[in-house]
């Protein structure tokens, strides 16, 4: 199936909506916050991207961003109960954690650092990709 798809005259305006909001989820790799500005853009304009070519592109930005979402909240949990498991055996044990408690937490820290940097990969592969598509005006 071939992809030339090119959009209509009528809808530069979602395209230019859209390339502001993988703008917005670019930076959104340094702060978070401008991603969040990007999928409430994405929300809003949706409804208009229904039935032309950048209605993959919206579908593709809101996954991004709730498996995002998904993906720092399981890495916050995790990096929240191995820092309090060891403050709380520290506290306990008067300064001398069991090993166990100790080569858990260590190995915790690379594991965790390997897949941040597998889901910061995936993230930008995901919206470079994207914007690179939609500045061709070509479907998601």
């Amino acid at each position: 199936m071939s992809e030339t798809a090119v959009a209509a005259p009528s809808d530069a305006g979602l395209k230019a909506s859209l390339t502001i909001a993988y703008g917005l989820f670019l930076l959104g790799v340094f702060n978070g916050i401008t991603a969040v500005a990007g999928v409430i853009l994405v929300y809003v304009r949706r409804d208009d991207a229904r039935g032309t070519i950048w209605e993959g592109h919206c579908r593709s930005l809101i996954r991004t961003f709730w498996i995002g979402v998904a993906v720092v909240t399981v890495f916050l949990l995790a990096v929240m109960q191995g820092a309090f498991g060891l403050l709380f055996s520290l506290a306990q044990t008067d300064g001398n954690p069991p090993p166990q408690v100790v080569s858990a937490f260590l190995f915790l820290v690379p594991a965790l650092y390997l897949g941040a940097v597998l889901f910061v990969v995936w993230y930008l592969y995901r919206v470079v990709r994207g914007l690179l598509r939609a500045l061709e005006s070509r479907p998601a």
